[in-house]
């Protein structure tokens, strides 16, 4: 109701000044330009508040520039309203013997002082304050003056009655952590065939750490993408670096955070001595495999793969 309210009294200002209230259709805080407002001339152009991108005025902007186009409307109105003339005549059986002026018509209450009642004293000293004091103060002018102090005052910049803009978080790339299972478990589910939980995933990262493997996470506010790596000796290559586990959450991809992953895990191959640097991409991952080939990876050859019975 208190919204209806303070609608209705900008949507009456507006009227009273000729111009029409714009108010934003939208219903989703946050959405567009929700809660804003605009004016528009009797012909419906733009006036104020009114954007490329919409709506742009809250309702204290509003507020403020009506009451200020009434403060010009009402400072211009008594500028230009002549001065009432100052009348002359005498009135009727007025004696003007004793050579003195008759006070203004505007004053008739001073004619009829009783001639035994003794003149003001302090008026002479009123007379003299006046003149001293310089020529009255234009009323409207200092209003309106006044005013524009207040609202100056009271607002001092228009962002500063916008909300603190949220803080972006920052990529961080760091080592994977058994607290890290949790938020592993959605990443892992990613891949064909694969139903681990998070005491399955604790465990399978407990014993990759144990064998050597590595293991880093990247946060971005939270945990989004995760890559694995393992060092395996061949006769043919040598020390070569695998990766075995490369995911980024769906909503977080084409941002360089797998681009990211793979680098720590080459600084990290690099240390261990490893020249080449293999990957392992899986089929229903979709674009995985686009994805290597961006960074220089060539297929070398087929990867099978089957269960060890017990």
């Amino acid at each position: 109701m208190a919204e209806e309210a303070i609608d209705q009294k900008l949507r009456d200002m507006a009227e009273h000044r000729g111009l029409k209230l714009v108010k934003s259709r939208r219903r989703k805080p946050g959405v567009g330009d929700y809660g804003k407002f605009g004016l528009t001339d009797a012909a419906g152009n733009p006036l104020f508040g009114i954007g490329a991108q919409g709506l742009e005025a809250t309702a204290q902007d509003i507020e403020a520039y009506l009451r200020a186009g009434a403060a010009s409307t009402w400072k211009a109105s008594a500028e230009s309203t002549p001065a009432r003339p100052v009348s002359t005549a005498r009135p009727a059986g007025s004696n003007n013997d004793d050579g003195q002026d008759m006070e203004s018509a505007i004053r008739p209450r001073s004619t009829r002082r009783s001639k035994k009642q003794p003149k003001n004293p302090d008026r002479g000293y009123s007379q003299g304050r006046k003149k001293a004091e310089g020529p009255p103060i234009d009323r409207c002018k200092h209003e309106a003056k006044a005013a524009a102090t207040v609202r100056s005052a009271s607002r001092p910049n228009d962002r500063s009655s916008d909300p603190a803009p949220v803080p972006q978080p920052k990529l961080l790339i760091r080592p994977a952590k058994a607290a890290d299972a949790e938020a592993l478990v959605p990443l892992v589910r990613q891949l064909s065939r694969v139903k681990l939980d998070e005491l399955g995933v604790t465990r399978n990262l407990k014993a990759a750490l144990k064998a050597e493997a590595d293991m880093a996470v990247a946060e971005f506010g939270e945990v989004v993408g995760c890559c694995a790596w393992a060092v395996i000796p061949t006769i043919q290559h040598g020390l070569v670096g695998r990766l075995t586990l490369l995911l980024v959450a769906q909503a977080y991809r084409r941002k360089g955070i797998a681009t990211a992953l793979v680098d720590e895990a080459v600084k990290s191959l690099r240390k261990a001595g490893c020249t080449r640097l293999e990957a392992m991409s899986d089929i229903e991952v979709r674009n995985a495999h686009n994805f290597f080939r961006t960074l220089k990876f060539e297929q070398t050859s087929y990867r099978f793969a089957r269960s060890i019975d017990r």
